[in-house]
Order: structure tokens, then C-alpha cells, then sequence
């Protein structure tokens, strides 16, 4: 892999960490106790294994690509910088997400007691842009890195989360009513409405 290939997923990877964990903390400032166990223990542990497993292969990889020779491709230069656009791409809509979020952020499917509705930024575009974020950084990453083990891993971890909007949407209905019932029919669920 490329020296610069890597630097730059690096850095694109710890600005999302930084931008990740400063709007959790502002949200949980909140005060809220949110139950976790509302989406069902099958899909609160598989969720958060497969989101563990994605971030902690790509690390390792980063940190040492050789421990995953096993998982590797062969890639031209040209396509792993394709790799790295999409990344960049999917870190800038999670980034954006994050602040048009702001204080509703949770990572669960609870939604905060003061929620505001928020049908700004990405949520323009797609009720749930972190899934659809997620969905985009499997392949981008695949390419970068030059392996099938990353699109795998986030394939698995987006099934979870489709699973896991079903459960979501109905405390999104039970908080914001018909308001986001009429949202539902003109924004599409991960990916935008051609019509």
C-alpha cells in the first residue's frame, strides 16, 4: 500500500473519531438515560461487535498491513485513490450528519426526551445517513486497502442497522407523530428518492 494512501486515511480516519466523539459527548451532556436494551439484545450486541470488528481490522491493517496478507488484493495505485475519494466522501456526509444531528445524537434507538426534529443537512436527502455513511465506507475502504474483509464486515454491520430502523422508526413516530410520518413518504429510508 502507498505511504500516502495511508497517511491519508489516517488522518480522514482520526478527524472522524474527533468530530465522532466531540458531538457524543455534547449529546450526552443532555442528561438523558437512554435504555439500549429498547432494540433488542441480539441486535444491540451484533451491532456493536460488527462496528468493532470493521474499526479494529481497518486500524490493525493501517497499523500493520501484513498481519492481513490473507485478505488482500491486488490493487492498482489508481483504484486504491478511488478508494480513498470514497472514504473521504463517506467521513465528510458522517462528519455533516453529526452536526445537523447535534443533540439528538444517540447510539441507540431511543430518541432524547428534548429531540427536536431535524430534516436538515444530509436528513434531506435520507432518513438515516449514518447507516447509508456506514454502507459507503465498506468498499471505499476495501479499495484503499486492497482487501474483501472490510466490505464484508460493513455489509454484515449495515444488515444490523437496517434491521435495527425498523425499531428506531417507531419511537421516531411515537416522539414526532404525523410530522415524521409525512417525512417517511418523501425521504428515502438510506438511499435518496429518484422521484
Amino acid at each position: 500500500m502507498p505511504a500516502a494512501v495511508r497517511c491519508v486515511l489516517i488522518g480522514l480516519g482520526l478527524t472522524f473519531f474527533a468530530v465522532g466523539i466531540y458531538h457524543r459527548i455534547r449529546a450526552a451532556q443532555s442528561g438523558d438515560r437512554l435504555d439500549r436494551t429498547k432494540e433488542g439484545w441480539p441486535i444491540l450486541i451484533g451491532m456493536r461487535l460488527a462496528g468493532l470488528a470493521t474499526i479494529g481490522t481497518t486500524a490493525a491493517w493501517l497499523w500493520n498491513p501484513p498481519w492481513f496478507g490473507w485478505a488482500a488484493l491486488p490493487m492498482p495505485d489508481w483504484a486504491r485513490w478511488i478508494g480513498v475519494g470514497g472514504f473521504a466522501f463517506s467521513v465528510t456526509w458522517l462528519i455533516w450528519m453529526f452536526i445537523s444531528l447535534g443533540p439528538n445524537l444517540t447510539d441507540t434507538v431511543v430518541t432524547r426526551g428534548d429531540a427536536h426534529f431535524v430534516d436538515r443537512g444530509p436528513y434531506r436527502y435520507v432518513r438515516n445517513p449514518m447507516y447509508s455513511g456506514i454502507f459507503l465506507l465498506g468498499p471505499s475502504l476495501g479499495l484503499a486497502l486492497g482487501t474483501w474483509l472490510l466490505p464484508i464486515a460493513t455489509t454484515v454491520l449495515f444488515l444490523i442497522l437496517a434491521r435495527r430502523t425498523r425499531i428506531e422508526e417507531m419511537y421516531l413516530i411515537a416522539h414526532f407523530g404525523e410530522q415524521y410520518r409525512e417525512y417517511m413518504t418523501r425521504v428515502g429510508r438510506f438511499f435518496p428518492r429518484l422521484t
